[in-house]
């Protein structure tokens, strides 16, 4: 993948921060906020945004859980606004998380706080849905200034949704960020812990506030960052068994949507196979360990299979 300016730098050089994520607030979201804090320590990451859409108390019940443990992990704070006229924005900023009269489905503020900054997420999420293969036809409205980045990359339309339009999508994206001229970054998007920190942005210079996040950007600064392809593929195949999984748990046609997504029916038979013996696995108290025993798995594999198991059990269920 290259940037808007030439190749992507390593995400080495300055510090990574997945920009879009999501907790059990959002009623979409997988991982409660306890969750995402102890998956973002076990990466060993020092930072983590939280996004749940128009709410910021998975975020803040995050920040204060890190707040509370003593050690450096840095939340923070923001939201996912659902707008009237430019779809989802992330929104970051000193005080996102006081009543500052955002109701879901109001238009996009054409201004904000000093501090603040506002990016346009996943533009071509829907289109991609109809469009044919190619590249992608799109007309776009113009950004407000209060919306100050797009993300280029985003980890659910990437590794979920259109994994197969990944050029399509990246080259609309870079077309629509220099049209707009607005800086470009990258996020996952996560709902659950496979796709955390998959897609990030990158921070040149220190970040210790909200208000770093948001210079960064605005400047031009900070630039999109991802995981090894190689990691991205594990990626993409821990989610087609999840699609495959939820297709057939939701009583869909799940090979006809295999099919049709260029997926293999076979891994997706399998996927669905193993998701019933997990099922069994769990409800006698055992662990991934027994699984990858009994299947001849990789242990990795057997822990996936069981995170699948622990989140299709999620009371209530989560919107899909």
């Amino acid at each position: 993948m290259t940037g808007t300016n030439g190749p992507t730098r390593p995400s080495s050089v300055g510090t990574a921060i997945d920009l879009h994520v999501h907790t059990t607030a959002s009623s979409c979201g997988y991982m409660t906020p306890s969750e995402v804090v102890g998956y973002t320590r076990a990466s060993g990451r020092r930072f983590l945004a939280i996004t749940d859409h128009n709410t910021a108390t998975g975020a803040v019940e995050a920040r204060n859980i890190a707040k509370a443990s003593g050690d450096d992990l840095v939340v923070i704070v923001g939201m996912e606004l659902s707008t009237a006229d430019f779809g989802h924005v992330l929104v970051f900023g000193e005080g996102v998380e006081d009543d500052w009269g955002w109701k879901s489905m109001m238009p996009m503020p054409r201004h904000l706080p000093d501090g603040w900054v506002a990016i346009q997420a996943h533009p071509f999420r829907d289109l991609v849905k109809l469009a044919l293969s190619g590249p992608l036809k799109f007309d776009l409205p113009d950004l407000p200034p209060s919306i100050s980045a797009i993300e280029r990359w985003n980890g659910n339309d990437l590794l979920s949704k259109a994994p197969d339009r990944r050029a399509d999508l990246d080259e609309a994206s870079l077309s629509y960020i220099a049209a707009q001229g607005r800086s470009a970054v990258a996020s996952s998007d996560a709902h659950r812990a496979v796709s955390m920190h998959a897609y990030h942005t990158v921070f040149p210079r220190p970040v210790r506030y909200v208000a770093d996040v948001a210079e960064q950007i605005k400047s031009g600064e900070a630039y999109p960052g991802s995981a090894s392809e190689a990691e991205l593929a594990e990626i993409r195949t821990s989610w087609r068994r999840r699609n495959a999984i939820g297709w057939h748990l939701m009583g869909l046609d799940w090979q006809a949507i295999s099919t049709k997504k260029g997926h293999d029916s076979d891994e997706a038979s399998e996927a669905i196979r193993i998701y019933g013996i997990a099922q069994n696995i769990v409800g006698q108290g055992l662990g991934a360990e027994h699984l990858s025993n009994e299947t001849g798995m990789p242990l990795a594999t057997a822990m996936d299979f069981m995170a699948i198991v622990h989140e299709e059990n999620l009371d209530p269920p989560r919107v899909r």
